[in-house]
């Protein structure tokens, strides 16, 4: 049961990869979500400005990915491969965290750290997608019973 689960979650992350590589782009597209603009007043990359009560990131596998410390790697389920320079792979977390919270926190993290926002999905299994120039990073979020899973997905773009 749980191979299906994978299967369908790389099932979804492959979709979202060839929408993003090859999808067309129209101009009377909606208005972008808040939770997934650029911070205004800083440079993309810049790091994040000191606030009273901001939690502390982590940093696990990806420098440029900031984890919340209130969540923890499952290594049993996460796969990194390492390349040269070029790493991909999968890092999946759990925590006793509210689900939209973890939307918010990527949501204005993820652009401090040069990536930008390109859409999401929301509700049952919540999907954040950001790309830089050289790679995709997507970041599936899902309530079980006692946990709050975030998965996340990096892999080198298509040239």
């Amino acid at each position: 049961m749980k191979i299906l689960k994978r299967n369908r979650v790389l099932l979804l992350f492959a979709m979202a990869f060839c929408f993003l590589t090859f999808g067309c782009r129209s101009s009377n597209a909606p208005p972008p979500n808040p939770v997934m603009q650029a911070p205004s007043g800083q440079e993309q990359g810049a790091p994040p400005l000191p606030q009273a009560g901001t939690p502390k990131a982590q940093y696990l596998d990806f420098p440029d990915i900031p984890i919340p410390a209130e969540i923890n790697l499952v290594p049993k389920d996460s796969y990194v491969f390492q390349a040269g320079a070029m790493k991909t792979g999968i890092l999946t977390l759990r925590g006793r965290v509210d689900i939209n919270s973890l939307i918010t926190y990527f949501g204005m993290s993820m652009p401090y750290q040069g990536w930008k926002p390109k859409g999401q999905f929301r509700y049952k299994r919540s999907a954040l997608i950001f790309e830089k120039p050289d790679k995709t990073c997507v970041i599936i979020l899902y309530e079980d019973t006692i946990y709050t899973y975030v998965e996340i997905y990096v892999a080198p773009m298509a040239s």
